[in-house]
């Protein structure tokens, strides 16, 4: 073999493997084998210059169960790697956790940017519903009504548009969300050690009251999902950490 085959060979192969190793994990991610998925990950994550490297950041933002952690990621992929395939939908990740936290303001400028960068994202039904929603939060209501209008209209067969047909200008949309939890105490302190137990794992976590046939308890959730398959994965991840819980609906 020529000494330039052999170079070629020496830089091509590596490169072959570890588009192998991505797949491979995306494929164990997606069976929900989270703990294995992330191992590959964090190796991948090593080799910068990988051409696949954005959907490295994209997976290690999906499998990470602190939102700062996975924004971190997500914004790793649309500043270093703004070419990537999965730059719009990094972008979109980002604002959900905005919406999450009730920052509607900041997931309009989000969801904005994104469309703005890309517009041709495979992501626009879903992009006019989540702004539709967050623009109705912060109290512009007609323009959230037009936005959700126009999602039903231009993607009739959508999920988004079954979803933006049950709100109406009476309910309240940001009320109904999934979470997990992971554990409910009549003792509050033992519920806010839990909590804090949970936060030092790196685990979203936080404390709601609830009264039960006259009996205060204090219950320990774990995110907040608008979708019920967002919640399960997210309790997926958390069953990988040796953390059992069940989704249920807040508040």
């Amino acid at each position: 073999m020529s000494r330039h085959r052999i170079i070629l060979a020496g830089i091509i192969i590596p490169l072959l493997l570890s588009g192998q190793d991505i797949d491979e994990a995306i494929r164990l991610f997606n069976s929900f084998q989270f703990s294995r998925a992330k191992e590959i990950f964090y190796e991948l994550k090593k080799n910068g210059d990988h051409p696949r490297i954005g959907e490295v950041y994209y997976y290690l933002g999906r499998l990470s169960v602190n939102p700062d952690s996975a924004a971190q990621y997500y914004y790793g992929v649309i500043n270093d790697y703004p070419q990537s395939r999965y730059a719009d939908i990094s972008y979109l990740e980002i604002a959900k956790i905005n919406i999450a936290r009730k920052n509607f303001a900041t997931a309009i400028s989000n969801l904005d940017e994104l469309l703005r960068r890309y517009p041709e994202t495979e992501y626009r039904d879903e992009i006019m519903f989540w702004q539709g929603v967050s623009h109705i939060s912060v109290g512009n209501t007609g323009r959230g009504e037009s936005l959700l209008a126009s999602l039903q209209s231009d993607f009739p067969r959508s999920v988004w548009s079954e979803r933006a047909a049950n709100i109406t200008q009476k309910k309240e949309i940001t009320q109904e969300y999934y979470t997990v939890q992971l554990g409910s105490y009549r003792n509050k302190n033992n519920a806010e050690n839990y909590a804090v137990s949970l936060r030092e794992k790196g685990v979203d976590a936080r404390i709601v009251e609830a009264v039960v046939k006259g009996h205060k308890y204090y219950r320990v959730w774990s995110g907040q999902f608008a979708i019920l398959d967002k919640a399960k994965e997210h309790l997926a991840k958390l069953d990988s950490l040796g953390l059992k819980g069940n989704v249920v609906r807040g508040p």
